[in-house]
């Protein structure tokens, strides 16, 4: 089974960056054969990130109103992403998007999973703000985990 993880962000906006600092503390800690992927770009990019792979986890922070520091892990192989999350991103295209894109063009891996990370401030030049600190950490322990126990 191929696996990629990929970490969505803008590191210059502020809570933006959290899928690159999952990216950054997963880096040299997962089993051999994992893809490690920081997407800067847009996200319509994960189709080529998670190509010809399996399994995809992608992290990226939300806006979607709930506490900072919230994570939400969804299974976006069983159905489109919550409505609230469509075009919750400071991307032109959001990553829920991107995954309908390829599910719609028949490019998404048989299981994706989505880690969404509320975000505080997405100001130009922030720091991720300390509730969203702690959140990376924690969804980054939870994928090494999920990837040493597998799929559940």
């Amino acid at each position: 089974m191929t696996v990629c993880v990929v970490g969505v962000g803008n590191a210059l906006r502020g809570d933006d960056a959290v899928g690159l600092e999952v990216a950054r503390l997963l880096d040299g800690t997962l089993p051999a054969g994992v893809r490690l992927v920081e997407c800067e770009g847009e996200p319509v990019s994960l189709l080529s990130s998670w190509e010809n792979c399996d399994t995809a986890i992608v992290v990226d922070a939300t806006e979607s109103g709930r506490e900072p520091g919230t994570v939400r892990r969804l299974a976006a192989h069983d159905g489109p992403l919550p409505p609230e999350l469509q075009r919750a991103s400071t991307h032109l295209l959001g990553v829920a998007e991107a995954v309908e894109l390829a599910r719609a063009l028949g490019r998404l891996p048989g299981r994706t999973i989505v880690y969404g990370i509320e975000g505080a401030a997405f100001d130009t030049g922030a720091p991720l703000s300390e509730a969203v600190q702690a959140a990376a950490a924690e969804v980054a322990a939870s994928i090494r985990r999920e990837l040493s126990e597998g799929p559940g």
